[in-house]
């Protein structure tokens, strides 16, 4: 997948927003480091709500026709915060389920560029300063930064071999997102020591 390499003055703003609040911020709790992880995993879009179990988040997708797939995602902390594993079930009415392990290792992001809409984003043109008001889009990139791997539960084999994500996408569209996406962005430049950051 290719990776996007941030500007210097994307590189300047992403510092100067974070320097201030995270010179103050405490270590975050295991229950605020799985809110970050799924947030940049992009498991609490559309008001979805985790289930606790046993140190991990469950969390299921919204399936409104019963005919259609549904995706069961467990997210749990490694003993490394900023790194997480994710084991997520595709189940097909009537079918076996397709697991994916993923491993998501925040520290590795490298270069972070913020985009006013998706028509600029996809066409990696005119990025924002990250504290902008106008932040709509958030691109992630760092070498293999969630690789994941498949299984299925049929008995067949999946010959597929491990593939690395080099890039996360974080929505900012709403209020919601803004709040989420910030706070989770505040604490990779404070407490993951990310290099898009300045190695904070």
């Amino acid at each position: 997948m290719r990776r996007i390499t941030g500007t210097a003055f994307g590189m300047v703003a992403v510092f100067l927003a974070f320097e201030a609040q995270g010179a103050a911020q405490p270590s975050p709790t295991d229950a605020e480091m799985r809110q970050v992880h799924a947030a940049l995993l992009g498991l609490a879009q559309d008001g979805a709500e985790s289930e606790r179990d046993d140190g991990a988040d469950i969390y299921y997708s919204i399936v409104e026709n019963p005919n259609a797939p549904r995706l069961v995602t467990r997210l749990e902390v490694s003993g490394a915060p900023c790194r997480a594993r994710t084991v997520s079930a595709l189940q097909f009415p009537g079918k076996w389920a397709t697991l994916t392990l993923g491993r998501i290792d925040l520290s590795r992001i490298t270069a972070v560029t913020a985009y006013a809409s998706v028509d600029d984003m996809i066409a990696e043109l005119n990025p924002i300063p990250l504290d902008a008001p106008a932040v709509e889009q958030v691109v992630l990139t760092g070498e293999g930064l969630y690789c994941t791997s498949r299984m299925s539960l049929s008995g067949q084999s999946m010959t597929a071999d491990e593939a690395c994500s080099d890039r996360l996408d974080l929505p900012m569209a709403d209020v919601e997102q803004k709040e989420r996406g910030r706070r989770a962005l505040s604490i990779v430049a404070d407490f993951c020591k990310a290099p898009a950051f300045g190695g904070k």
